[in-house]
């Protein structure tokens, strides 16, 4: 037996049903339903650090400094003394003294530095006196980073702390 609908019950039925088809139509095509993928933190604007020696004194002009983390750093040594080379090594936490000691081992030809030390992040060779030299590597995670001259005795003074935040 067939069931008879009014005209007016048939429109409404398909009012309600289009629009449901519609709706369906409108989210799919906005992207509705999953969320958005995950990005990486935005790249920091590129930094660029100084640090010099301190004549003959065997210092950096600092012992402390500062980078943003994500940021691509560029650090320029100005090696100040008229009559030694000094170096740059940035170090992983805890491993400045054992850097240093292979560095004394690695030698002069290797600019005091062991080949491919896992404790170093980044380094400068042995700049000479009256010379500047630059390296540009990428911020580690945030935390505190030392850095030291590797040229043997030097580096018991000749110290300090990068932060990245």
């Amino acid at each position: 037996m067939a069931t008879i609908v009014s005209r007016r019950e048939f429109l409404k039925s398909m009012g309600l049903v289009g629009g449901l088809a519609l709706s369906s139509v409108i989210v799919a095509a906005c992207g509705g339903g999953s969320a958005p993928a995950a990005t990486s933190a935005p790249a920091a604007a590129p930094v660029t650090l100084d640090i010099a020696s301190k004549g003959e004194e065997l210092v950096y002009d600092k012992n402390t400094l500062e980078a943003p983390a994500n940021s691509k750093i560029t650090l320029n040594l100005k090696n100040n003394s008229t009559a030694l080379s000094h170096n740059w090594v940035l170090c992983k936490p805890g491993t400045a003294d054992t850097v240093a000691t292979d560095g004394m081992a690695a030698g002069d030809t290797k600019n005091y530095l062991k080949d491919n030390d896992a404790n170093v992040i980044a380094h400068l060779p042995l700049i000479k006196p009256g010379q500047t030299g630059s390296v540009t590597f990428n911020a580690p995670a945030p935390g505190a980073y030392p850095f030291e001259c590797t040229f043997p005795g030097h580096n018991a003074l000749m110290k300090g702390t990068l932060t990245i935040k």
